[in-house]
């Protein structure tokens, strides 16, 4: 009985010590923790809160936009090649597109004649065996980029140094004022048929496409096929012009009944209001099929702008690129997706020429040879 009052006087004297001592060191007594300790207390709430994760790291500097020039050697015309600089500008606007307008040998010449100290970034041409000669001859530089890799092979080199940009096709376009369409030749050999005496005209043997359809027909109906129906085609009286625009002229004025020419002439004569219509010709069983041209782009190897030049031509092969090409000349993209113009016959929807484009200088001179012994112009 007597000792619970001193057990009682010890431990309100522990309890008098605790609060002295809290009291001292100016905090308040906390409550015990019930598993590890807790974290010290958050910083004051008119403080900066801290990350709830890992500490945010400096911000990068913004990359800059590239600046610098590209010069373009090409044979495409200014009304179709300047909305294409345009659009490029819209997403490289401190790149500096520098044009040299030219034909395809006249252009050639310039860079084969500047190899020691090349001026030109990239050629885009029209014509496939100008590009593929220059190839030969070492002027354009390999170009790995995943846009022109993507590219089917049979449309550019191994190599990356050319590539093809768009398609054209061979057609037969004709006045629909003056042949009827049960008239019509359905095969590009019955062009040499004497009933079109004085009424076909035609780009001549100089002319890029016309000599890449040549070397399609020779290497698929063999050399006396091939001879027949270009002297079927002098004896007709065949009008032969330095190029298409003079063809799709005369046939839509009704000066000729035909023209050989490549698809996209007969579209812009439709546009124009011309009466002409189309063949798309060789879709028999067992016939040639569609034959098909390109223009094309390389880079110049040793050009000034390397980098800049990679850019111009993956634009080019970009959708935005492409729909140029598409809408405003009626050419087939090379890039999938990308929607024709309005009246555009899909390739896909006509029996195709197997020929490769990329081998086609293969067979050049012995065609040459041919289109001399013949005399066609």
């Amino acid at each position: 009985m007597n000792r619970m009052p001193g057990l009682l006087r010890f431990r309100l004297l522990l309890l008098t010590m605790s609060v002295a001592l809290i009291a001292a060191c100016g905090g308040q007594p906390a409550a015990a923790p019930t598993t590890a300790p807790e974290q010290p207390a958050a910083a004051p709430t008119t403080a900066p809160a801290e990350p709830t994760t890992a500490p945010e790291q400096p911000t990068a500097a913004p990359i800059a936009a590239p600046k610098g020039e590209v010069v373009v050697y090409t044979t495409r015309a200014e009304a179709l090649f300047k909305p294409v600089i345009e659009a490029f500008n819209a997403v490289y606007p401190d790149i500096r597109v520098t044009v040299l307008n030219g034909s395809n040998s006249e252009l050639a010449a310039r860079i084969l004649e500047e190899r020691a100290n090349p001026q030109a970034d990239v050629l885009i041409n029209s014509d496939i065996l100008t590009m593929e000669n220059l190839a030969a001859e070492g002027v354009f530089a390999p170009n790995d980029s995943p846009a022109v890799m993507a590219i089917p092979a049979d449309y550019r080199a191994d190599d990356g140094s050319w590539v093809a940009l768009t398609l054209r096709a061979r057609v037969i376009m004709y006045n629909t004022d003056l042949v009827k369409p049960e008239e019509l030749p359905q095969k590009m050999v019955d062009l040499a048929d004497p009933k079109w005496k004085d009424a076909l005209g035609s780009a001549n043997s100089t002319n890029g496409a016309m000599m890449a359809q040549l070397v399609m027909m020779r290497n698929q109906l063999g050399e006396a096929a091939t001879e027949a129906f270009m002297q079927g085609l002098l004896e007709n009286n065949t009008q032969f012009f330095g190029g298409h625009t003079d063809v799709r002229k005369a046939v839509g004025a009704g000066e000729l009944k035909l023209g050989l020419v490549n698809h996209y002439y007969y579209h812009l004569s439709k546009a124009e209001g011309a009466p002409v219509g189309v063949v798309y010709p060789d879709q028999e069983d067992g016939g040639l099929g569609l034959m098909v041209n390109s223009t094309n782009a390389g880079i110049v190897k040793g050009g000034p702008n390397p980098e800049m030049a990679k850019m111009f031509v993956d634009f080019m092969l970009s959708p935005d690129g492409q729909k140029i090409y598409a809408e405003r000349n009626y050419e087939y993209p090379i890039v999938p997706d990308v929607p024709l113009a309005e009246g555009v016959a899909p390739l896909r929807s006509f029996k195709l020429n197997p020929f490769p484009l990329k081998t086609l200088r293969d067979e050049l001179e012995p065609t040459r040879a041919l289109v001399q012994k013949v005399g066609m112009p």
